[in-house]
């Protein structure tokens, strides 16, 4: 965590420099600081989902810089660096829900389609490079569109199944009872693609000549599984909105 803590201050200082060749009066340097809410999802409700029970945000702030120069008095381009996080929780009910789990009395990896109640933990890091445009509506607003390319340098997809049966090889196999919280579990944390490529828009509102509120809607367009990978059967994207503040350097 120091490492890429100290990669992104390396990079706000050196995108700092590099700017000094434009004109200073169009340059605008942001500290960005804020929380992501969302979930990594499929983009609508897999059969298998009968019933969601709960959703819970992880701890998932978001930390960088922006810089922004202005081509007008309206239009803007803007990029920087951030440290992005993102994750939830979800407790749901599925049926038939092809997967792979871990079988904690002796160990071993049963997989097949499991009928029963599941929940999963999703935790991820990023560093982030935004790049968008921006337009000034008046004096307090503003809004931008555009998109972002995340790298992963840690990657949490784990959870545990419950109350239900796993048939295997097929939905008409022999039935194994998995009853107990923690009978069974699983990650999926290694799985997890290093890139992530998506769209953003959002919007600022001024407080005053150095403080904005800002919010953002993120969508991945990359699912987070490869698909060479068959233990989640369907595909899961990072949906995030951003809420948070810049401070005007």
């Amino acid at each position: 965590m120091i490492r890429y803590i100290c990669f992104t201050v390396i990079c706000m200082f050196s995108l700092s420099a590099y700017s000094l060749d434009f004109q200073k009066e169009n340059l605008e340097h942001k500290i960005v600081a804020g929380f992501n809410l969302g979930a990594t999802t499929p983009t609508s409700i897999p059969r298998e989902v009968r019933k969601i029970g709960a959703w819970w945000p992880q701890f998932t702030p978001q930390l960088g810089y922006h810089i922004i120069y202005n081509t007008n008095n309206k239009w803007a381009l803007g990029s920087g660096i951030l440290l992005d996080y993102k994750g939830m929780g979800v407790r749901d009910k599925v049926k038939y829900l092809y997967t792979e789990v871990k079988l904690e009395a002796d160990g071993n990896y049963l997989s097949g389609y499991f009928s029963g109640k599941n929940e999963t933990t999703v935790k991820m890091a990023y560093v982030t490079i935004p790049l968008f445009v921006r337009y000034k509506i008046n004096e307090k607003w503003n809004i931008r569109a555009g998109g972002y390319a995340s790298y992963a340098y840690s990657t949490s997809f784990k959870g545990k199944v419950w109350d239900g049966y796993m048939r295997a090889p097929d939905p008409t196999g022999s039935e194994i009872l998995i009853e107990n919280k923690g009978d069974a579990t699983f990650y999926f944390g290694d799985e997890i693609r290093t890139f992530d490529f998506g769209v953003l828009a959002g919007c600022d509102m001024k407080i005053n000549h150095r403080f904005s509120l800002s919010g953002s809607f993120n969508c991945g367009l990359t699912p987070v599984f490869s698909n060479s990978f068959k233990a989640v059967p369907f595909k899961m994207n990072n949906i995030y909105v951003s809420l948070g503040m810049s401070y005007n350097l």
